[in-house]
């Protein structure tokens, strides 16, 4: 039932670099009552803008600031998949639908995102993301990473993306 949009990304974000590492990708179980509802590395202030598409998709659009001030921005739609708390994320351009699992949501501060792709016994690749509606405080970002930490996904090496200095965003 598409009833919650994915938080809207208004002042924070984590992500774990995409790095092939030994191994397979955790165990781990998205959130399995998880609803949608309306309502980058290297970059700043980098933001999601979510909107119900009617269709049963969610329209997604990603922005922010590259390193040198440049504005970028990207957009596409993710839709719901079998899997309770799985969405598939398609983008413009690019070729590959994203495997995206939301492992926790409070629904009204922050979401726990999760990516882990496994190739053919060489390692495996994954990226996460703290989403929130604000800067979050030290308690709600230790809630937020606590998703992972319960699944053994390692957080140490989780960037923040810096909130400030955006007057370059329109």
């Amino acid at each position: 039932m598409l009833r919650v949009l994915l938080l809207c990304v208004a002042g924070f974000g984590l992500c774990l670099g995409q790095v092939l590492k030994p191994g397979k990708c955790p165990e781990f179980t998205s959130k399995t009552d998880f609803e949608v509802q309306p309502d980058e590395e290297g970059q700043t202030c980098n933001y999601a803008e979510y909107s119900d598409n009617g269709d049963g998709t969610v329209g997604v659009h990603n922005a922010g600031l590259d390193a040198d001030g440049t504005f970028t921005e990207i957009f596409g739609y993710v839709e719901l998949t079998d899997v309770p708390g799985s969405l598939a994320l398609h983008l413009d351009g690019v070729p590959f639908v994203g495997k995206y699992d939301v492992l926790e949501t409070d629904y009204e501060t922050y979401t726990s995102v999760y990516s882990c792709v496994d190739f053919l016994g060489l390692g495996y690749m994954d990226q996460a993301w703290v989403l929130g509606r604000h800067v979050l405080s030290e308690e709600e970002l230790s809630l937020a990473l606590s998703a992972f930490t319960r699944w053994g996904i390692d957080t140490s090496s989780f960037e923040y993306t810096p909130q400030t200095d955006c007057s370059g965003l329109p």
